[in-house]
């Protein structure tokens, strides 16, 4: 009797079916491992990483979150616009050229808050003789109340409206009622205070009598001195950094009926300027022109007008020319 033979086959399959299978699971594994994210074991995270914490509304670098705040996270602040260098010798040549041939006294005089870039101009005086102004002294009047006001011998609040009065509104009622306060409720002793702010902070300010009323005596500035308070002003430095924006946030609120229209204009343009027109007497403007990269300060003084119309106008030129060398002076 023949005993049967195993199938060959049968095992050689079946080892084929177990090698099969095993090679599967391998694969499984394989492509199981590869799909995770690898953890990250350097504890210093690379400048383009953006830690996210608190409200799960923050949106992420992408600016995809779901909160109402859609704008993207900045890992890195925005640079700083580099500033140029304005055209000195060519705005010098402008405002001589705008004041040649002029019968009254002019001064006029622009610096660069930026830079610290000044220029001047001058006709039949020199830059630093004293000019005839009264309302000049408004500014040096409000730096008195804010510097009383650190020092707590005034309350902020308590003299606030009368300030912006005197600013915006060229309300010399106002101006006289601060130096009335500034002195304590003597009106002599507040002028000698504002004039001592004034040298306190390296300037002069020829301030005599009241702004309202006539008197035989005069008030007196120049260009130079008053472009320097703004300067001042600008950059922070009357007072306090945090008095200075204040100050200037003032400013620079649009005053209504201005006795000489600017009509400066520009895109984001913002500017802020005191006006003392008295017949036969003076023409000045003093101010803050805000531009899009950068500012500049500018004040102008006619005395002895030779026609008030005529001098409002040429203050306006000269502010006006003044504009271009600072709007093409960024990079």
């Amino acid at each position: 009797m023949k005993t049967k033979k195993p199938d060959i086959f049968l095992g050689v399959t079946i080892c084929m079916l177990v090698l099969a299978a095993v090679l599967c699971i391998v694969i499984l594994f394989v492509n199981k491992s590869g799909s995770e994210e690898p953890k990250n074991t350097d504890s210093h995270l690379s400048s383009n990483e953006v830690v996210q914490t608190g409200d799960s509304n923050q949106p992420d670098s992408t600016g995809s979150g779901t909160g109402t705040n859609t704008n993207p996270i900045q890992t890195n602040p925005p640079a700083p616009v580099d500033l140029k260098d304005i055209d000195q010798e060519g705005l010098k040549a402008a405002l001589d050229d705008s004041l040649s041939g002029l019968a009254s006294e002019w001064q006029v005089m622009v610096i660069d808050p930026a830079k610290g870039t000044k220029v001047s101009s001058t006709a039949k005086c020199k830059i630093d003789d004293w000019m005839t102004a009264n309302r000049m002294a408004q500014v040096f009047i409000m730096g008195t109340v804010f510097q009383q006001a650190q020092e707590g011998t005034l309350v902020l609040d308590d003299v606030l409206e009368d300030v912006k009065a005197m600013i915006t509104g060229n309300d010399t009622y106002a101006a006289d009622r601060l130096t009335e306060k500034v002195g304590g409720g003597d009106a002599a002793k507040g002028r000698e205070n504002v004039k001592a702010f004034a040298v306190a902070n390296g300037l002069q300010l020829g301030f005599n009598r009241p702004l309202t009323g006539s008197s035989g005596k005069k008030n007196y500035v120049t260009a130079q001195q008053t472009a320097e308070l703004l300067n001042l002003l600008c950059t922070g430095k009357l007072v306090s950094e945090a008095a200075s924006k204040q100050m200037l946030d003032i400013l620079l609120t649009p005053a209504e009926n201005p006795e000489i229209d600017l009509g400066l204009t520009g895109e984001g343009i913002r500017y802020g300027f005191i006006h003392d027109v008295e017949s036969d007497t003076c023409v000045c403007t003093m101010g803050v022109v805000q531009l899009q990269n950068r500012s500049f300060v500018i004040s102008v003084v006619c005395n002895e007008p030779y026609t008030i119309d005529g001098a409002k106008k040429k203050a306006v030129e000269l502010v006006k020319l003044t504009q271009p060398y600072f709007e093409g002076s960024s990079n």
